[in-house]
């Protein structure tokens, strides 16, 4: 006992397990004290993590001192193995040691794991269990074809060009790094909904889990974007009427009720009820001046409102009609109207040629 009044013992002098007993005491210069019971508890012992990568079978595996710390790089990590042997692991600068799918069993291995620190003798780990290896079917391909209301349909295929089975999961990429799953059916495929799908297309690796199965490796795949509605707008030449006509990714109609926003002037939006027919009409005198170039709103009735990029055509200026001729004028104090100094011309024209015809027959009667 040391000047604060304790002893300590060494963890690797303690025993395996705990031993009940008795313990005594004896000051300096004198008898031991009498029997007293005590417990010496068992010492403790390293750890070995051993955790495997699902999709790839490779194995991490991180022994821990008993106070949780890493062994230094270079220590000796010795796990079961196929057959009765060991596979020996190398323990790197981060604490940890790789044993690749193929080194390992082909079903799990329990046992005893042994550590060895560079100089100091082993010391044995129980309970340590070594996965088993990974097999698993590499896809061909994940097919991903489209319905005409954008739905994405997703059939993976075996290296054989054969479907899988129903209720197989298939993982593709998603949107901002998160994964899609679709369950297969009976049919070999499964369906995500149009509206669940990204907003473009994002490549990346899928993968496919048939029931009670591992993950197979990534295969290649791309999840396309979503398919989006679209806003027909048509203005009439002549009155500049504009008809507005929204229409769902597969080109049907929306139903009435449906509102339809598309950009206005001065920043404001132009708002537009549709009808049974599936349109709704703007009058000419609610239209910009110009064109004006946005994001249009559809908003069926009960859902939310969908984006989608438009022009709002400019206000048609109705043409101005010519002038007409300026009506005949009388003239005042005379009784007398003015006339256009050319009919005018034509009336004195047509008179010489009378007068001239009347003297010839009278020279000719002479």
């Amino acid at each position: 006992i040391g000047d604060n009044g304790s002893g300590e013992v060494p963890n690797d002098k303690l025993p395996k397990g705990e031993v009940p007993g008795t313990g005594t005491v004896t000051e300096p210069n004198k008898n031991p004290s009498k029997p007293v019971d005590v417990t010496t508890p068992a010492r403790k012992t390293p750890t070995l993590d051993v955790e495997q990568d699902p999709k790839t079978g490779d194995v991490t595996v991180t022994p821990k001192k008993p106070d949780g710390s890493t062994y230094p790089p270079g220590t000796k990590v010795e796990i079961p193995g196929k057959d009765g042997n060991t596979i020996t692991v190398t323990i790197g600068e981060d604490g940890k040691g790789k044993v690749p799918n193929s080194e390992l069993p082909e079903d799990k291995v329990p046992g005893t794991g042994k550590i060895t620190e560079p100089g100091k003798p082993a010391v044995e780990v129980p309970n340590v269990v070594t996965p088993g290896k990974v097999t698993t079917e590499q896809p061909s391909k994940i097919e991903i074809t489209r319905k005409p209301n954008g739905d994405a349909i997703v059939t993976p295929k075996k290296p054989d060009g054969t479907t899988y089975p129903p209720g197989t999961k298939v993982e593709i990429p998603g949107e901002d790094g998160n994964t899609i799953t679709v369950t297969i059916g009976d049919n070999g495929s499964g369906e995500v909904p149009n509206d669940k799908l990204p907003k473009g297309d994002v490549p990346g690796t899928g993968t496919v889990t048939e029931p009670n199965k591992k993950p197979s490796k990534p295969v290649d795949v791309t999840t396309p974007a979503r398919k989006t509605p679209t806003l027909d707008v048509e203005q009439d030449p002549k009155t500049g009427d504009v008809t507005v006509t929204p229409k769902k990714p597969d080109g049907s109609t929306y139903p009435p009720g449906t509102k339809v926003e598309i950009p206005g002037k001065d920043g404001k939006t132009i708002t537009i009820i549709i009808d049974k027919e599936g349109k709704g009409k703007v009058p000419n005198s609610e239209l910009p001046e110009g064109k004006v170039p946005g994001t249009g709103k559809i908003t069926e009735p009960g859902k939310p409102a969908v984006e989608v990029p438009v022009v709002t055509p400019g206000k048609v200026t109705p043409n101005v009609p010519t002038k007409p001729a300026e009506p005949t004028k009388r003239l005042a104090n005379t009784g007398t109207t003015e006339t256009n100094t050319g009919l005018a011309g034509l009336g004195l024209g047509i008179l010489g040629g009378l007068l001239a015809a009347a003297r010839r027959r009278k020279n000719d009667k002479n």
